[in-house]
């Protein structure tokens, strides 16, 4: 696995002027970094167990936005994506199909429309698309992952977003599956999207949530507080920014991931290690490949439409 490249020394605010999403100075630290710096490319693989580990987090009293602070440079966010392999992804291979299949669901008739999934990973949900009648594309940046979509005969765009807005092609709906909160500049990126969607296409996301209740119950406890976070958006301020870039918010829903028992027990002894040996406990004797559905209402599915 590769290390995370340094950046040239450059010069950083200790904090933020503003907030990124809507400009507002009210700014306040609510969660100091923890762990450290990342150690190498695994901190942004999906199946990353580096939970509650994170820079500093701060939060906008204006909009509700949660952002890390400094954010690494863009350069080197790309250069660790590209260099990210997740073997335990593809060992949960059969419970993301589950995943993906009811995701699909959301995208309305298929119709033969052309389809964008953006940070595809190996290709999973672009693989349901075309199976459910879609003409997708994928686009990943992570070499090992796009190998594997292409080894399903899928078309991949080893790009940026911004670059494939600047390709001139157009989709009828674009997809972006638990992503906007690892981009360096959201608003860009989203305003790409928009740019590659035709009149009347639509972009489905999701993301997690927060404002939900057991993010703020948990608060620094939360687990889904990691390097990989750069931002943590709610419904609200969320849908905002998808009207500032020239969406319509059509909907937003709970999103739901299933997994095996086995994984998920696994991924909540890291996010809990007080609790770590009831857990272990819990894996002796559960069926290690039971899929389980998992939806706590922290993550969120949102769909816009750029009006034709």
């Amino acid at each position: 696995m590769e290390p995370v490249r340094s950046a040239p020394v450059r010069a950083v605010a200790l904090a933020p002027d503003c907030c990124s999403l809507c400009g507002g100075e009210r700014l306040s630290l609510r969660f100091p970094a923890r762990g450290g710096a990342p150690a190498d490319a695994r901190a942004y693989a999906c199946t990353s167990f580096d939970h509650r580990a994170h820079g500093p987090i701060w939060e906008c009293a204006s909009c509700g936005l949660l952002f890390q602070w400094p954010i690494p440079p863009e350069q080197v966010l790309v250069t660790s994506y590209a260099a990210v392999e997740d073997p335990l992804y593809l060992a949960e291979k059969e419970n993301r199909y589950l995943t993906f299949r009811q995701a699909v669901r959301l995208l309305g008739p298929p119709l033969g429309r052309r389809l964008l999934d953006v940070g595809a990973y190996c290709g999973i949900f672009t693989d349901v698309a075309r199976e459910a009648g879609f003409r997708p594309e994928a686009l990943e940046l992570s070499r090992w992952a796009a190998g594997h979509a292409r080894s399903l005969g899928l078309l991949v765009h080893e790009e940026t977003l911004t670059r494939r807005a600047e390709s001139g092609d157009r989709y009828h709906v674009i997809t972006m599956w638990d992503v906007v909160e690892h981009l360096a500049d959201p608003r860009r990126d989203l305003a790409a999207a928009y740019r590659l969607l035709e009149p009347g296409g639509r972009l489905h996301l999701s993301t997690i949530d927060a404002s939900s209740l057991v993010a703020r119950l948990l608060g620094a406890r939360w687990p889904w507080l990691m390097h990989m976070h750069l931002f943590y958006f709610d419904r609200r301020n969320l849908g905002a920014l998808l009207e500032e870039v020239g969406f319509r918010v059509i909907s937003a829903r709970s999103y739901v991931h299933t997994v095996s028992a086995g994984y998920l027990l696994r991924k909540l002894a890291a996010s809990f290690p007080a609790a770590a040996p009831v857990f272990r406990a819990l894996a002796r004797v559960v069926p290690a490949r039971v899929a389980v559905p998992v939806s706590l209402g922290d993550n969120m599915a949102i769909t816009a439409e750029k009006p034709r």
